[in-house]
């Protein structure tokens, strides 16, 4: 999608208000988010989503009669870069999550204690790459090692088989089971995050890769489900994904990944 698609969507008032709801509380229906604009039909409210979903700022699910709508921060990560160098680019959005974190420390807390809420997470990317190069980024543990934060993945990507991704010293930073695959275009996985104490503690997560091609491109669609609010990878993950996946962008379109 061009820069000033995306620009033109932002610039609207009522769009920032659903991105900002939507950041607030993902996976909200068409109904919900309409809460946030009282002043606005529903058909204004479709209008407005619409545009946000052309753009990729929004991904759309429906489950039953019920359209549900995720934020997709990946095209603001790839404006940003427009003008920022990739070194600039990784240390901005590492001080904006710790100014988030700080904030947060002095919200009122609730004296009585609700369950936390599990969460899904939907991300997407379009890469002009073909599906087959894409596929191979993914399950190869060399190509994986360049992008995936330097982890290389591990696995007979059989139903059933184990994966691990490894640093090169052999450490795991993620483990988990192979669920369903139909190469290149969907792999299903559980999540287990090992690379710190706090993340290992959490239970394991589902992660699903759905990619589709037309022409030269590919769209990938990511989906972290099962993510319980207010654990540490929840935190992590939030400014993980839409980092990962801008670099496995750059990396096949350019050859060279950010740098960390």
């Amino acid at each position: 999608m061009p820069d000033e698609h995306v620009i033109a969507a932002i610039a609207d008032p009522s769009r920032r208000a659903l991105l900002d709801a939507l950041r607030l509380r993902d996976g909200q229906t068409v109904t919900e988010l309409g809460g946030c604009l009282p002043q606005l039909g529903r058909h204004a409210i479709l209008k407005h989503i619409g545009v946000l979903e052309d753009c990729d700022l929004v991904v759309t699910r429906k489950v039953g009669r019920q359209r549900y709508c995720y934020l997709n921060p990946v095209p603001i990560v790839e404006l940003a870069r427009r003008w920022l160098d990739n070194y600039t680019a990784f240390w901005a959005g590492h001080l904006t999550d710790l100014r988030a974190r700080l904030e947060s420390t002095g919200d009122t807390m609730s004296t009585t204690q609700t369950p936390a809420a599990k969460h899904r997470h939907v991300h997407k990317i379009v890469i002009a790459a073909p599906i087959e190069r894409v596929w191979q980024a993914f399950t190869d543990e060399a190509e994986s090692a360049r992008w995936y934060f330097g982890t290389g993945v591990v696995s007979t990507w059989e139903p059933g088989a184990p994966y691990e991704y490894r640093y090169p010293d052999g450490r795991v930073a993620i483990e988990g089971t192979v669920e369903r695959i139909d190469p290149p275009k969907l792999l299903v996985m559980t999540f287990s995050a090992q690379w710190s104490d706090e993340v290992a503690a959490d239970a394991p997560t589902r992660v699903t890769f759905e990619l589709s091609s037309e022409g030269k491109l590919t769209t990938v669609v990511l989906t972290h489900d099962d993510v319980l609010e207010g654990t540490a990878t929840a935190a992590e993950i939030a400014g993980g994904w839409p980092y990962l996946l801008s670099n496995l962008k750059s990396y096949l379109e350019t050859g060279a990944p950010m740098p960390r």
